[in-house]
């Protein structure tokens, strides 16, 4: 299923269409079959949502414990550990996230952010770039790529990701 959303993604033109595609696509990767770890997303979700982000640590935590195969469940405790300041962490957990779903345009856009926030500005680039290889939609995405580009000064980055693997691909 994700590899047909991806496909019909990359060859989309119509903003609705894009639109539904890309919820599609991150539909199937919060869908948890089974019901406790299901319950787990879905209430770390809530605690996200109503800023309880320590708890929504641990919930996290709890379901990669039981499920490390979510790659969803490190994205999501990635984005707290993001929310919460803790960079290293989020970018541990980016990792994981794109060694599950090597597609995640979620988890390199965050890790764009984060790179451009600790001025890693042409790691930055690259990992806004892998996020444009799998979701070429998003929304600014070209100019920020060329800002951090020029904040890099020419400079360029293989390994955006900064956890001993290259970029992820398929």
């Amino acid at each position: 299923m994700l590899d047909t959303l991806f496909e019909k993604l990359k060859a989309a033109t119509d903003p609705f269409a894009v639109q539904a595609l890309e919820q599609g696509i991150w539909e199937q990767w919060t869908m948890v079959p089974d019901p406790a770890q299901r319950q787990l997303m879905m209430r770390g979700i809530a605690e996200m949502q109503q800023q309880e982000l320590q708890n929504a640590v641990t919930t996290f935590t709890k379901l990669i414990g039981i499920a490390p195969e979510l790659s969803e469940a490190w994205n999501k405790r990635a984005t707290v550990h993001w929310l919460l300041g803790n960079f290293p962490a989020s970018i541990a957990d980016i990792c994981e996230t794109v060694k599950r779903e090597p597609r995640h345009f979620g988890a390199y856009s965050g890790l764009g952010m984060i790179r451009a926030q600790m001025g890693e500005h042409a790691r930055a680039a690259a990992a806004f770039e892998l996020a444009k290889k799998w979701n070429p939609h998003i929304a600014g995405l070209d100019a920020e790529i060329e800002r951090q580009k020029a904040e890099a000064g020419g400079e360029t980055s293989d390994d955006p990701l900064g956890c001993g693997q290259q970029t992820a691909g398929r």
